[in-house]
């Protein structure tokens, strides 16, 4: 099936009404006919730019596209302003706008439209449709149905990884388990699952197919029945129903029976065999009999089991699948809407339904159409059912519509691009046009793949898409490609490889793999040699390795040419949109975390030294062997880098390896890129480092990008790759995906014959496929999965086309093509999975030029087409890269490295303190100086206190969470025995158990202890049990800002008023940045003021006198705790100055309370510390937070 041939668009004369499809082929200047459109509709129609809604695939291509339109509206500007204007002008621009505007009336009118469309640009609505979705529901929320407050975007991705392992629980975790589901699935896990649902979240349209497995065993119970089983016996033991001497049916069917007696399903499946299809059975029945065996229902019945019966595999994984995809379909968006957020096809299928749906609204459709009566869609074959829907709902009968696009680059399944939308779209269009000139390549390429495409049945297999010839334009032929000064005359180069080439050792290689490496060797090599062939030249200079690339199918296959390369000195970068997570330097920052992590390891230290990032050489393993002391020095290092993470963040571990290596690394070949690529991860990892717990929460998230970003999301991996100038002088390497959109002088690829990155036998999990209607389907396992099969496999193979013909548009002047000759090409849309899209069209060439098969015939066609040659045969050398002689220069940046950002941490009092150098308190009871005079001391001061030590046994930050717990909830009065159930829970909680100490027992001990301390006057009459809810604020939560500044700043501020001792002079080297957070146990109102308590349960001894004058003082010093009460305080002060009228810190700031529970209430003031810290102080603290200049001290 193919398509007409479409007539060339005039964009002058296009229509300006009603729905037009435009057929964008590569290199026809798609971008810039979008902006003269543009142009026409403001100037022609008058319409504003808010008007015209413009969508296209990806945010990047958005801007790019809003900014060609702003050139384009600058470029008519200049025009219009110029004193002259030619009408026969060979620039179209210039002849239009002088047709357009004869007059100075008419000038200043087009020229006033402009002006006010380039002020407005910035608001015109230039986006992806998702963002027009977004718009739609912020826009019109009653009419879209939306929330009014706006839903986050959300991961679809991680929303549905929850759902799988959600589910996983459910099956597997919960209750038996099906043995044979349980050997297909249980060795992957869920990240297997997750694996094969795949491209579901891209394919909310899609209809899901199963049930194959329920089919199954309704059709094996209606054959086990004894009657069936009986029947069979009969037919198999009479001789009269077969001819003579055939007895290979009936003894199958006896030995079939037995099968289905015994419930013996792999003899049966063994059994069921050629002799069963109908051509046979026909051969084997008697002729003479009246009881034809092709027509027996039992005979049909066992033909309609054998395709099922080898799934059951199949079918069994497919039900699960339809199960946890049916599982997600529902979950999702029940969880979305419990968070308040929404996945990108979430978004699309609101809208959607709005417009659509059951409950379409009509009201929204209008409103949409006038506020945007016309739209331009970009990219439009990447667009899907549902996209399509939303805008001819719109559009419909009214408008203009129009749809720009190549169906031949149609290559986004996998993101839900629906190439039937497009052929729907464009049977509908009522004006269809093509772009019938090429401006990228050089004349001979695009008459060389005129002809050769020319020579194939379209190029496309069965959908109804077809080449469309192209003229060249002839603008690359400016800076030819040249040999020995000649112009290239034929740029389509092939490469035959043979399937029965031999390896070094002269054996055959068979495996596709060893003809990879076979075919990335040949390639590394021959773009060495074509670099330092000085005869070959692009516009007169020497071809550069900034002038190559190659494009492949995967990352991996990107990586495995990198290695050949740099091997061979060439210069060359993982281009396009690969991800930085997936490259080498990512991996050993890995190791590197993990050995900051594991100080302690010598082993996982030992990996660290050894990557190139640290570059430890044999040499110094060698030394550090011999003298185990050097080796502690390093241990050591890796120790202080893990106190810098937990002090200052790993941006500062980051500074420090770039301070230390980047002289270094910069003498490497790929020395810019490791520097680069080192310090945006840095930049990646400190901006995660606030959701992370920590330096081992930081290393699992690097590990789980690494793990998932070889092949994530192209936009969001472009925005993870930063380019560097020296890029543009290397060899490019990237996906053929990534490519799209591009390109290069010149392009190799050398994998063109892979089929896909597997060998061997193909067996696809689930199918994608559309059926006769233009459905998109999926089927897991249905019972007509092997009819299916057949589909997917064409489809599969139409899109290879496409991406070949993507991969062969890309160059301008020169395309090596790789093939291998695999001979003759097996028939049947169910063997299309073999072959290779270049496969197919050099067979549809050769057929169609009655050339011989095999390489001969590639001679032959290079004959006969012109443009095409064959390249010398591959010769197994190794070609070193020459490249020309320089001035010998010193490496170094251009600039210096820019300093690091200030990093931002939430910054809290137990992360501050937590590697501050302790104070040491000595209780060790040492006697008296001799000959001094004896202090007399109270009875309390040394003597052992029986209420405390019942305490003794319970202790530790378990014990004191579950008091401040039973300190938050405990009611008004009594708590032991009273409110016991509260104790045993909260103690429950947090685990807490006391050694030879009955659970009953600590339940009243705590209890009592907590009443004793409500009941405790505090001073002044104070008492915790005495405050009214409304006197009371638990558990303050706080969080402010602070903007770089260094805590001994604030030790000089407190030193200023008095109290110097408040911040630790070992915390002096840390800045804040960032977020400081805190909970404060209680904020409570009394005697006119606002006060901050927070309990304590530390031990501090058993007597008394441990908790109150010097020892209390000491204690509190010891644990950096009036720094923590200074914080609050300033935290409340703040939020008092932010809710109160008239609030004055030194009227209404009360003072800092901290309870030793354990001793309130066993003597007057016993375990309470209390400081009122002076007014000016808090002040003056709380405007350093804010980043004022600190008062002169």
């Amino acid at each position: 099936m193919t398509a007409a041939a479409l007539p060339p668009l005039d964009w002058r004369a296009m229509p300006l009404h009603g729905r037009v499809l435009i057929e964008a082929s590569a290199g026809t200047g798609k971008t810039w006919n979008i902006g003269v459109i543009y142009l026409r509709l403001l100037l022609e129609r008058g319409l504003r730019v808010e008007q015209i809604l413009v969508t296209t695939f990806t945010d990047a291509a958005a801007q790019e596209l809003r900014e060609r339109l702003r050139r384009r509206l600058v470029e008519a500007e200049r025009l219009l302003e110029a004193a002259a204007r030619d009408a026969a002008s060979v620039d179209p621009l210039e002849s239009w706008l002088a047709a357009l505007c004869p007059d100075a009336d008419s000038v200043r009118l087009a020229l006033r439209r402009i002006q006010l469309a380039r002020s407005d640009l910035d608001r015109a609505p230039v986006s992806t449709i998702h963002a027009l979705c977004q718009r739609i529901q912020r826009d019109y929320p009653l009419q879209s149905g939306a929330a009014f407050a706006d839903d986050q975007l959300f991961d679809e991705q991680q929303l549905m990884r929850e759902c799988v392992e959600d589910f996983w629980r459910r099956r597997y975790l919960t209750g038996a388990v099906d043995p044979r589901e349980a050997e297909l699935l249980l060795k992957d896990g869920p990240e297997g699952l997750l694996r094969d649902l795949g491209g579901l979240a891209n394919s909310a349209d899609a209809r899901i197919e199963a049930g194959g497995l329920a089919e199954l065993e309704r059709q094996l119970d209606a054959l086990c029945t004894d009657a069936s089983i009986a029947e069979l016996r009969r037919l198999a033991g009479d001789k009269s129903l077969y001819a003579p001497r055939k007895t290979a049916l009936s003894n199958r069917l006896g030995k079939i029976a037995d099968a289905l007696q015994s419930n013996d399903e792999e003899t049966l499946a063994a059994r069921l065999d050629k002799t069963f299809e109908p051509d046979a059975v026909l051969e084997q029945e008697a002729p003479e009999s009246t009881e034809p065996l092709n027509t027996h229902p039992l005979i049909k019945a066992l033909q309609a089991l054998r395709p099922l019966l080898g799934l059951r595999d199949v079918f069994t994984r497919g039900a699960v699948l339809a199960d946890a995809a049916q599982a997600c379909r529902e979950e999702m968006p029940r969880r979305a809407r419990q968070r308040h957020v929404l996945t990108f096809s979430m978004l699309i299928d609101a809208v959607y339904q709005r417009l659509c749906g059951e409950a379409a609204d009509a009201v929204l459709a209008d409103r949409l159409f006038d506020a945007f009566p016309v739209a331009l869609i970009d990219e439009f074959q990447d667009t899907d059912q549902r996209q399509f829907a939303i805008f001819e709902r719109i559009y419909r009968e009214r408008g203009t519509l129009v749809m720009i696009g190549d169906p031949k680059q149609a290559i986004y399944s996998f993101r839900g691009g629906d190439i039937a939308a497009y052929l729907r779209a464009g049977a509908q269009a009522g004006q269809r046009f093509s772009l019938g000139t090429n401006h990228r390549s050089s004349r001979a390429l695009v008459e060389a793949l005129n002809a050769w495409y020319g020579h194939t049945e379209g190029g496309f297999g069965q959908l109804p898409i077809r080449y469309q010839p192209v003229a060249p334009a002839g603008k690359a032929d400016g800076q030819p490609y040249t040999v020995d000064g000649q112009p290239v005359a034929q740029p389509l180069v092939f490469h035959p490889f043979h399937g029965d080439a031999l390896d070094k050792k002269g054996k055959p290689l068979d495996a596709l793999g060893d003809l990879e490496a076979l075919a990335l060797d040949d390639c590394a090599n021959r773009i060495a040699e074509l670099l330092n062939d000085p005869r070959q030249a692009i516009g007169g200079r020497p071809v550069t390795p900034g002038d190559v690339a190659v494009l492949l199918s995967t990352n991996n296959q990107v990586v495995a040419l990198r290695q050949r390369l740099v091997a061979r000195g060439v210069p060359c970068v993982g281009s396009g949109r690969g991800n930085i997570f997936a490259g080498e330097v990512a991996r050993e920052l890995e190791l590197i975390l993990y050995a900051v992590l594991h100080a302690d390891d010598d082993q996982a230290v030992r990996g660290a030294l050894a990557t190139t990032l640290l570059g430890a050489t044999l040499e110094q393993f060698h030394a550090w062997q011999a003298q185990p002391a050097a080796f502690e020095r390093e241990l050591e290092r890796f120790e202080a880098w893990r106190a810098l993470v937990r002090s200052r963040g790993v941006l500062a571990l980051v500074g420090e390896l770039l301070a230390a290596r980047a002289t270094a690394l910069l003498a490497l070949p790929e020395g810019e890129r490791v520097l680069t690529d080192l310090r945006h991860l840095g930049e990646l990892l400190a901006a995660e480092e606030g959701a992370r717990q920590g330096l081992d929460g930081l290393y699992a998230w690097l590990q789980e990008m690494r793990r998932e970003g070889g092949d994530g999301d192209a936009e969001a991996a472009d925005e993870r790759q930063l380019r560097i100038e020296s890029d543009a002088r290397r060899v490019q390497l990237l996906t053929i995906h990534a490519s799209k959109g591009l390109e290069f002088p010149l392009v190799f690829l050398p994998l063109a014959w892979r089929i896909r990155s597997q060998g061997g036998s193909y067996a696809p999990k689930l199918l994608r496929y559309h059926d006769d209607a233009g459905q998109r389907c999926v089927d897991l396992g249905s019972a007509h999965f092997v009819e299916h099969c057949a589909r997917h496999f064409r489809e599969e193979l139409e899109e290879r086309l496409r991406l070949l013909y993507v991969a062969l548009t890309r160059t301008v002047h020169a395309v090596h093509v790789y093939w291998v000759d695999r001979g003759p090409l097996p028939d049947g849309d169910a063997q299309t999975w073999e072959w290779a899209a270049i496969d197919l069209l050099l067979e549809q060439a050769r057929q169609k030029l009655a050339l011989p098969a095999g390489e001969a015939s590639l001679d032959a066609m290079a004959a006969a087409l012109g443009g095409m040659r064959l390249a010398a045969p591959f010769a197994d050398t190794f070609t070193r890269y020459r490249p020309p002689a320089e001035a010998p220069a010193p490496r170094a940046a251009q600039a210096p490295l820019p300093a690091l950002r200030p990093f931002q941490w939430l910054h809290s009092f137990s992360g501050l303190t937590r590697h501050a150098a302790a104070v040491l308190i000595d209780d060790s009871g040492s006697a008296d100086e001799t000959g001094a005079e004896e202090p007399v001391v109270e009875a309390d001061e040394v003597v052992e206190d029986g209420r405390l030590l019942a305490l003794h046994p319970l202790r530790g930050p378990r014990f004191g969470d579950a008091v401040h717990q039973v300190f938050e909830l405990a009611q008004p009065g009594p708590l032991w025995p009273d409110q016991r159930q509260l104790l045993h829970r909260q103690l429950g909680a947090q685990a807490v158990a006391a050694p030879h100490l009955a659970h009953e027992e600590a339940l009243e001990r705590v209890g009592r202890m907590i009443d004793r301390a409500r009941q405790a006057d505090l001073g002044g009459g104070l008492r915790l049990l005495d405050l009214a809810p409304k006197q009371r604020i638990a558990e303050f939560e706080f969080q402010f800002p602070v903007r770089q500044v260094p805590l001994a700043t604030l030790r000089r501020i407190c030193a200023a008023h008095g109290h110097a001792d408040a911040i630790p002079a070992s915390l002096d080297a840390t800045t804040l940045n960032g977020m400081l957070t805190g909970f404060a146990d209680l904020i409570f109102a009394w005697d006119g003021r606002f006060h901050v308590l927070d309990y304590k349960t530390n031990w501090l001894g058993a007597r008394l006198g441990d908790y109150r004058g010097e020892p209390l003082d000491a204690a509190m010093a010891a644990h950096h705790y009036p720094l923590q009460a200074l914080l609050y305080t300033v935290a409340l002060h703040r939020y008092l100055r932010q809710r109160m009228d008239g609030y004055t810190a030194e009227r209404q700031l009360g003072e800092s309370w901290y309870l030793f529970v354990r001793a309130l209430g066993l003597a007057p003031g016993l375990g309470v510390w209390r400081r009122r810290w002076p007014a000016a102080l808090v002040e003056a603290l709380d405007d350093a937070f804010a980043g004022a200049q600190e008062a002169a001290a």
